[in-house]
């Protein structure tokens, strides 16, 4: 296991683990899809006529099944911050960080008030690779989380 490869390319700056994440294991891709093949298989007309524009909605799940999978939060760098949707990404990268704990503000206000970091526990991952180590923290995940890797 190559942990600085691990740290840079899947542990987001605010603590998160891109290999959990529902975008980036493709399993939002896969649940649109199947809710696009059950409307195209069943139709559901009798409960969605006249309510939805049933082609649109088809139109919109087959966006949402074939959207791109997260390529992990530090390949999504944007350079110009005003074109970034995270900030917490932006402000960790533009002050050369690899996680917001390195930083002497941490935990700030942009975290602590994040609905993402608080429902994933990012701040506590942060503290536990802090004081244990990445190497404990990734094997910990993949342990947890990605038993095929």
């Amino acid at each position: 296991m190559n942990y600085e490869e691990e740290k840079k390319r899947y542990i987001g700056f605010c603590g998160s683990y891109c290999r959990t994440c529902d975008w980036f294991t493709g399993k939002i891709r896969s649940t649109f899809q199947s809710a696009l093949d059950m409307v195209e298989e069943y139709g559901f007309r009798k409960w969605l006529e006249g309510e939805v524009d049933i082609e649109n909605m088809k139109k919109s799940l087959r966006i949402l099944a074939n959207a791109q999978i997260d390529s992990g939060c530090k390949a999504d760098i944007a350079e110009n911050p005003e074109d970034d949707r995270c900030k917490i990404r932006q402000c960790c990268y533009q002050k050369g960080f690899d996680l917001c704990s390195e930083c002497s503000d941490f935990p700030c206000d942009l975290l602590k008030s994040n609905p993402g970091v608080i429902k994933f526990h990012c701040i506590e991952n942060l503290m536990e690779i802090k004081e244990k180590g990445k190497e404990y923290w990734i094997n910990k995940q993949l342990r947890r989380h990605c038993k095929n890797l």
